[in-house]
């Protein structure tokens, strides 16, 4: 976790090896849960190895793929983790996957401790921010062949890991349409 945060250039190393002192390691097997819906998310997970996918239970019962985060990225239950209260969504490994885990508690003593954590939770929170309004914006903008295309350019060698089925929620089509989309690509 310690490199994820060092590329913001706003710790010091004795802010970094705070950090260290305070992560533990956590692994999921493939299907395990980090969270579930009716939770409510005490942890912020750094992803060394693996997928996990976000996603929500609709009316009728359907898994709705909502974020699919991979290696050396941030994942967590995020209103849930600001809010405390219950969270809505699930957080799942794809396959199996090793995990950095910083628990809220210990992110509330980073920020009694230095302003420069309060400055990097600010910048986190506003990454996030604008991946969900890339996200918006692509369902608005692009059709899903051109979604595809770009996860295919932007994690290629995870793509064979997901199941048909979470990518084409990710995507907002049936897996029959992305099985098309496939051949064509």
């Amino acid at each position: 976790m310690t490199s994820y945060f060092r590329k913001l250039q706003l710790l010091s190393e004795i802010e970094l090896i705070s950090l260290d002192n305070l992560t533990i390691n956590k692994k999921l097997r493939k299907g395990d849960f980090l969270i579930q819906e009716g939770e409510i998310c005490s942890e912020i997970v750094l992803i060394k190895s693996g997928i996990l996918r976000s996603f929500y239970i609709n009316n009728d019962g359907d898994e709705i793929t909502n974020c699919i985060t991979f290696e050396n990225e941030l994942m967590s239950a995020f209103s849930s983790f600001i809010t405390q209260k219950a969270t809505d969504e699930n957080i799942q490994a794809v396959c199996d996957t090793d995990l950095i885990v910083l628990q809220k508690r210990n992110l509330e003593l980073l920020y009694s401790q230095s302003i420069n954590w309060q400055k990097v939770s600010r910048i986190l929170t506003e990454l996030q921010y604008i991946e969900l309004e890339k996200r918006i914006a692509s369902f608005q903008k692009q059709t899903a062949k051109q979604r595809y295309q770009k996860l295919i350019e932007e994690h290629s060698n995870y793509i064979k890991f997901i199941p048909l089925q979470y990518l084409a929620s990710y995507l907002g089509i049936t897996p029959r349409h992305l099985s098309r989309l496939r051949k064509n690509i």
